[in-house]
């Protein structure tokens, strides 16, 4: 990732926690302490942060958060990329042509939402991710309205949800923020999101996660569902040997 990226990604992070953690920044980018302690002093210089002992704050000013919530967005894409598009590639095989399917929101499940766009398929989602992933889809794309958040570019909300209530999949690919081993739960920020998160679950007749190993042990905000409410979860596989659940199916990276 470039430094413009990260430096995107570091001032929507302050943006939605308050607060960031260097170390925990580094990790989540995939780069070292050491550049990620550059970008933040570079920030700061140009008023856009204020460094705090291991980490930075919002300096009060101006974020242009609502200017940079795309890119910022796509940013957060190239996180693992490679580990995301393997774990889709291996999703999509459980879709046959004719199965109509709902995706979540998130990065983890928008390369699956461009391997699906190509195939004679009925996608139900409420991520506008999925807009710029093909030009020319051979699949029926059908977007839930409701709330815009351009800041996770999802539709939420009342609406959203009762148009929701109305479908019936084969098969609903879910994403998070982390998920507890310990506790056989899977975690997110976000409760509006994970409200239709749990519709769509409930209207489906086949459930997955799909998620990269740097998510593994890592609690959210909620607790929205069990591990094993799923039929598979779709991981790639971790660098260190870990008792994982029957449902799990690793993907290498």
């Amino acid at each position: 990732m470039i430094a413009s990226e990260r430096s995107l990604y570091i001032l929507r992070a302050i943006h939605e926690r308050g607060v960031i953690n260097l170390k925990e920044v580094a990790v989540e980018l995939g780069t070292s302490e050491a550049t990620i302690r550059r970008d933040l002093e570079k920030l700061e210089r140009a008023g856009k942060l204020t460094r705090v002992q291991g980490g930075a704050t919002s300096n009060g000013g101006s974020d242009d958060t609502g200017d940079m919530s795309e890119l910022a967005m796509r940013s957060k894409m190239q996180i693992n990329h490679a580990e995301k598009l393997a774990v889709a590639t291996e999703a999509a095989k459980n879709v046959q042509d004719g199965d109509t399917v709902f995706l979540d929101c998130g990065t983890s499940i928008a390369p699956l939402g461009a391997i699906l766009l190509r195939r004679k398929v009925r996608i139900v989602t409420y991520s506008t991710l999925l807009l710029s992933q093909v030009k020319m889809p051979k699949a029926e794309l059908v977007m839930l309205g409701g709330s815009y958040d351009p800041h996770h570019s999802i539709f939420t909300g009342t609406m959203a949800e009762q148009m929701l209530r109305s479908f019936r999949f084969e098969h609903a690919f879910i994403g998070c923020y982390g998920v507890s081993l310990t506790e056989g739960k899977c975690y997110d920020l976000d409760m509006a999101s994970t409200n239709i998160k749990l519709i769509g679950m409930e209207n489906a007749a086949h459930r997955y996660l799909l998620l990269d190993d740097s998510k593994l042990e890592k609690r959210g905000f909620y607790g929205f569902a069990d591990l094993a409410a799923f039929d598979h979860v779709y991981c790639t596989r971790p660098q260190q040997a870990i008792e994982l659940p029957g449902n799990f199916a690793l993907v290498q990276k």
